[in-house]
């Protein structure tokens, strides 16, 4: 799953483009409390767990083609 954004987006913003793109049946499941943003020398990442703090999915950006960032949401499959 991908969505762009603007490279001085907040991170809120973001979190609302994350919870849109996973949909309805994965975004009941995550907890804004227990994800998290991280902040590495290529960017922002973001681990987004569930109330129990499994984690569901990586989300990482990388810059683009256009000057905005693109984002990966890899979900994590459930066992």
């Amino acid at each position: 799953m991908h969505f762009e954004a603007d490279k001085n987006e907040t991170t809120e913003s973001i979190w609302e483009k994350i919870v849109l793109t996973v949909g309805p049946n994965l975004s009941k499941e995550i907890s804004p409390n227990t994800s998290s943003f991280i902040n590495t020398k290529d960017g922002l990442e973001c681990n987004v767990r569930n109330t129990r703090g499994d984690l569901l999915a990586n989300c990482y950006s990388e810059n683009d083609r256009m000057g905005k960032r693109r984002w990966t949401i890899e979900v994590i499959p459930i066992v």
